[in-house]
């Protein structure tokens, strides 16, 4: 099943100390990109990018369950410093197929 997934990276403040700002780059931020770059190259991830002037990551993810999502979701570095919703996605032709059968039911209790 696919998932639409959007991650937002929650704002240090400005009481973060640059010292321990740039321990979150070098231990979750970094490693989430690498991470990311990985899971795409290993067809886990089949599109998605960071939409232009956010601090925010989108992606759709292949997964056989909800349940191997949450534990690929828990192994990106970053998982700890965004906000992340999931929305799992309805394929097209199943979609197209659920539409045509409402119809028929409608045409055919307007035939009535």
């Amino acid at each position: 099943m696919q998932y639409l997934v959007t991650m937002n990276l929650v704002d240090p403040g400005p009481l973060l100390p640059p010292q321990q700002l740039l321990g979150m780059y070098r231990t979750a931020v970094l490693p989430g990109h690498e991470a990311l770059i990985s899971l795409k190259s290993e067809g886990i991830i089949l599109a998605g990018g960071y939409p232009l002037g956010e601090r925010a990551i989108a992606f759709i993810v292949e997964a056989d369950s909800p349940k191997a999502l949450d534990s690929l979701l828990l192994e990106i570095p970053f998982w700890g410093i965004t906000k992340t919703k999931v929305t799992p996605l309805q394929d097209f032709e199943d979609r197209r197929d659920q539409d045509q059968q409402a119809a028929e039911q409608m045409e055919q209790s307007l035939q009535q």
